[in-house]
């Protein structure tokens, strides 16, 4: 399962991924086993898969290897829970339903529907800080990923659960055909290979028409798209700048701070010269100083504010500029971006609303002070007010701050209050050049997709891209390299309808209702136990 997603994204792996883990749990014969099932499969899981976590701790926190190999081990933890929640509950409701004799269709039912389901919901619900499912692996079949404008992510991780869930069945009733398998749990609870086959056949007929259906939804948004007649230029700045460059100029080195600040000014200078656009990007936390548009003038006296250096250098280029940097109010700061129009004219702010853990805030309450003493380099940012909207030159742009963009709701209410498009900006530097920035990029893509709304994505170090309504990656840069992002988007005109699809309108109604199989479930086994002890008790 760890090979279906970024960079590997070998995606068809994901259909038999789960088959050793379901064995597993059908050869259980009790809590103490299925419990070890779950958890070792959700610590190698993040073992395997997340090995930027223990980079980043040692690079960006200054922690010795050793620390950051334990990082790793803990957030192995609880950082895909889902797999042992699953595990456990699946095996509780095979033991209550093992006791009985159950007919085929509700033994079909229970294993190929209501088991997959219960993952799904158990999946959706889990507050992951990296939510990954299954489904985003399926991005490599892009006509059959169109239906997410519908269903949300997590409903394609049903059918990938079925097809494990069926070729499982199949395999063991192959097996015990030929009296290879001694002390099964559940054999009893196996459906017969033509309900698997079923089961099969209709998740490729499910497929083949989600597929069917999303190339011609590619075909009419390509229409679509065709018929906007605002042009929306703009240029992004991929400076890549690293990791210890920039934590030398956040932390007051003035070699560094003029390198990043000449690196960008020269390339800001260059594309302007050369492609003429309506707005420039510089990536999160591109401009190392406070910024506060001469509200401050005080730290701009003290120098952790240079306003001025802004707003000359918009004034040269006689060109807008969106770049992320640093704000403060009432003595806390905040990861913000300002848009800033010639000569010196604040068109508007944003200041980061969901901060991502361990990174930009501690989690642990009392102990909090403790873990930042330990690791100063954690910021503790204070949150902002939540989605907003800046209007430019009659364009209503939907901006974010990098881990927002993987979080579907946040993109929803900027769209609710009437955005065009989505500009995230995101530093990846800290991550190196593992899974994490591909990883990143993969939940972000599907914003577009939810919403059809295009995505401007500028980072610091790569990846940067347009993500268009149809969710294709267009005009990407490379990792770690210098690069310029030059491209117009299309836009609708005034008078053009903007397309708000079933997703814009109801939010993940489909991962909602898997939410509540699950916890349908969990509360039956709960009244289940409740009642029995009460009646061993008279």
């Amino acid at each position: 399962m760890v090979l279906t997603f970024p960079s590997y994204s070998i995606w068809g792996l994901t259909f038999l991924g789960m088959i050793p883990f379901l064995i597993g749990l059908f050869s259980s014969k009790s809590y103490r086993e299925v419990a070890w099932l779950g958890a070792t499969t959700m610590v190698f899981f993040i073992l395997l898969g997340f090995g930027w976590i223990s980079f980043v701790a040692t690079n960006f926190g200054g922690l010795p290897w050793i620390v950051g190999k334990i990082v790793l081990l803990l957030f192995s933890l609880f950082g895909e829970l889902q797999f042992l929640l699953f595990a456990l509950v699946a095996f509780a409701l095979l033991r209550r339903f093992a006791r009985h004799e159950i007919r085929e269709p509700l033994k079909a039912l229970l294993i190929l529907c209501l088991l997959p389901a219960l993952y799904v919901g158990l999946d959706y619900h889990y507050p992951k800080m990296f939510p990954n499912t299954f489904g985003h692996v399926l991005y490599g079949w892009f006509p059959l990923i169109q239906v997410v404008e519908y269903t949300g992510v997590h409903a394609l991780t049903f059918p990938i659960m079925v097809c494990n869930m069926a070729l499982t069945v199949l395999l063991l009733r192959a097996l015990l055909k030929r009296k290879r398998l001694v002390g099964m749990s559940f054999t009893s609870l196996l459906p017969r290979p033509s309900s698997a086959a079923v089961a099969l056949a209709l998740v490729a007929i499910g497929f083949g028409f989600g597929h069917e259906w999303g190339a011609k939804r590619l075909s009419e948004l390509d229409a679509m798209a065709k018929t906007y007649a605002k042009p929306f230029r703009f240029s992004v700045i991929q400076a890549n700048i690293g990791d210890v460059e920039k934590l030398a100029s956040e932390r007051g080195f003035e070699p560094a701070i003029r390198k990043v600040l000449g690196t960008y000014r020269d390339m800001t200078r260059e594309t302007v010269a050369r492609f003429k656009p309506d707005l420039v990007i510089w990536p999160e936390t591109a401009y190392p100083y406070l910024y506060t548009h001469f509200s401050d003038l005080q730290s701009n006296r003290l120098g952790s504010a240079r306003d001025a250096w802004v707003t000359d250098l918009v004034s040269e280029v006689d060109t807008p500029l969106f770049f992320g940097t640093y704000s403060a109010d009432r003595g806390k700061d905040f990861n913000s971006a300002f848009l800033v129009a010639p000569p010196n004219a604040l068109i508007g702010k944003y200041r980061k609303s969901i901060l991502l853990a361990f990174g930009e805030y501690v989690p642990l309450g009392p102990l909090s002070g403790i873990v930042q003493a330990i690791v100063p380099s954690i910021a503790d940012f204070g949150r902002g007010r939540g989605a907003e909207v800046l209007e430019l030159g009659g364009v209503r742009i939907g901006p974010q701050i990098c881990y927002e963009g993987i979080f579907p709701e946040h993109s929803r209410e900027s769209i609710k209050l009437g955005a065009d498009l989505l500009l995230n900006i995101t530093n990846d530097s800290w991550f190196g050049e593992g899974t994490e920035p591909w990883l990143h990029l993969l939940l972000t893509a599907f914003r577009s997709i939810e919403l059809r709304r295009p995505m401007i994505r500028a980072t610091n170090t790569g990846i940067s891209t347009v993500v268009d309504i149809t969710g294709e990656m267009r005009w990407s840069t490379r990792l770690f390299e210098s690069a310029f992002l030059e491209a117009t988007l299309h836009l609708p005109a005034p008078d053009q309808p903007k397309p708000e699809t079933f997703y814009f309108k109801h939010g993940d109604i489909v991962g909602r209702a898997f939410g509540w199989v699950a916890f349908l479930a969990v509360a039956f086994l709960g009244s289940i136990a409740v009642f029995e002890r009460r009646k061993r008790n008279g």
